[in-house]
């Protein structure tokens, strides 16, 4: 399959039929930019959000004929502070679970123990290292992207990672998602790359699936630019895809302009 069968243009928005066509659609646009990055410098580097809204992207991607996993650098996003680093919902064993085995020897997880800063410290330097070529990420239901909070994020931060307390809304999503069976079982901080750092990755493919995240989509795409809503910074990124399903556009003007993704 082409770049032109399956990219979109840069900023563009597709909404399609239901979640899994999303993800799907997403995903191949994921492993497009990997293709192209690898074909043009023989290595790529990568940073995923860990959520139940990427699993479809990241089925497609990991699925995708031509790349050599063993040539990717796979970070990820955030990680709660303290969990075990095995428990089925921390970040980085998500990820690990979901990559191909080839993708093992590359991937990088932000470490759960230990202080703070040295963490910040180590994984600073391995973003520092070489650009990132692509951020596969999603929307948090209050608008968050990665764990950068409304009213506790800038979008001129020096930092590539920062400590965060998370908000009530961010840890109940957890919780509602399933990923922990009650509020209390979810960690209170967490690592969390910085807005300026996610945004310096050379393509970002967001995808955001249901209901639950509509009024954050219409917050996100429409009105102003502002760190009150977070996800409002993708639009100011010059190769940004965004791909919803039905609930999640739900509450985007009738006339705002985007794809429609078509049934396979």
């Amino acid at each position: 399959m082409s770049a032109n069968d399956v990219v979109p243009a840069a900023g563009t928005v597709t909404i399609s039929a239901d979640a899994a066509e999303a993800g799907r659609r997403a995903g191949e646009v994921a492993a497009q930019v990997l293709r192209d990055t690898l074909a043009e410098r023989g290595q790529a580097r990568v940073v995923f959000a860990s959520a139940p809204s990427q699993d479809a992207m990241i089925r497609t991607l990991t699925s995708a004929e031509g790349i050599d996993w063993t040539k990717v650098t796979s970070l990820h996003l955030d990680e709660y502070r303290g969990i075990d680093p095995h428990h089925q919902a921390a970040f980085g064993q998500w990820l690990a679970d979901r990559l191909p085995e080839q993708a093992h020897g590359g991937l990088d997880r932000i470490r759960t123990h230990g202080t703070a800063q040295a963490e910040i410290d180590r994984y600073t330097q391995i973003l520092h290292d070489r650009p990132i070529d692509l951020v596969c990420l999603g929307i948090g239901v209050n608008g968050h992207l990665a764990f950068n909070e409304p009213g506790d994020t800038s979008f001129d931060d020096p930092r590539a990672i920062r400590e965060v307390e998370l908000t009530h809304t961010s840890r109940k999503q957890q919780v509602d998602e399933g990923l922990f069976t009650s509020l209390d079982e979810v960690p209170t901080h967490a690592l969390s790359m910085t807005v300026p750092a996610i945004m310096r990755g050379a393509a970002l493919v967001c995808t955001v699936l249901g209901g639950a995240k509509a009024h954050a989509v219409s917050s996100s795409l429409t009105g102003e630019v502002t760190a009150r809503v977070p996800a409002t910074a993708l639009r100011t990124h010059e190769r940004m895809f965004m791909f919803l399903d039905e609930g999640a556009a739900s509450k985007l003007p009738g006339d705002f302009p985007a794809e429609r993704g078509e049934s396979r």
